[in-house]
């Protein structure tokens, strides 16, 4: 169970990460909308993944990979912005969230779609 430190610590983070990458990271090989969707910060807040989705024309993997590029550039900027003894080291993951529901979703209208063809018979 993570602690009411780390989840502030987190929520934190996904705003001031969502601001830098929206306002202040210039790539213009990114040709998408990204939004921050999750960050998980270790216990020691030595590290911190932050989940990213996008939409737009460039693909997620490669916005990942941008994104991956600047670390560097957003971390310095969350320091800045947010006050810690130490600043996570930000790993940057493509959120499957979505394509997870998805998935689950379809499985879901099999089942009921078998089920309903059964009771006829």
């Amino acid at each position: 169970m993570k602690s009411v430190r780390i989840e502030r610590i987190n929520s934190e983070l996904q705003k001031v990460i969502n601001y830098i990458i929206d306002n202040e990271l210039r790539d213009p090989q990114i040709d998408a909308m990204i939004s921050v969707t999750n960050v998980d910060t270790t216990p020691d807040l030595a590290y911190a993944r932050v989940y990213l989705t996008s939409i737009g024309k460039t693909p997620i993997d490669e916005v990942v990979n941008r994104i991956k590029g600047a670390g560097g550039f957003i971390r310095k900027e969350v320091s800045k912005r947010i006050k810690l003894r130490l600043t996570p080291r930000l790993e940057f993951i493509k959120d499957t969230s979505e394509e997870y529901g998805n998935k689950i979703d379809n499985i879901l209208k099999t089942i009921k779609y078998t089920t309903e063809e059964g009771d006829d018979e």
